[in-house]
């Protein structure tokens, strides 16, 4: 009987979506806080900034003793660097600013070009 019912694509379509465990952004983008990551060559860079642009806190660490002896960026090398600097420099910019991960209303990272982690 084709046509007589709604195909599974369409019936997952149509049900209603589970919740999410997300919280509204405060009405007053002076009370947001912003996480953003930088991670996209060799320096790994991270800032807590309010919804008006405004860095609140920030830290960068910096891979240029690892690269120097190569004359430029080894990507292999500029990867390990970041996994190695990332959770480090991340709470430096939380403390910073003092701001609590659990208070942040968004976190934007690096997409590309780049470095992946």
């Amino acid at each position: 009987a084709a046509g007589r019912g709604k195909s599974k694509k369409a019936a997952a379509a149509a049900a209603p979506a589970a919740p999410r465990n997300c919280k509204a952004l405060p009405a007053n983008p002076r009370d947001w806080r912003v996480l953003g990551i930088e991670s996209s060559c060799d320096d790994t860079g991270a800032a807590v900034l309010n919804g008006y642009g405004r860095i609140l806190g920030e830290a960068i660490a910096s891979q240029s003793g690892i690269h120097a002896q190569w004359g430029g960026v080894v990507p292999k090398l500029a990867q390990e660097g970041h996994r190695q600097a990332i959770d480090a420099t991340v709470e430096e910019a939380l403390s910073r600013a003092k701001v609590a991960a659990a208070d942040l209303a968004a976190v934007s990272v690096t997409v590309g070009p780049g470095l992946g982690m």
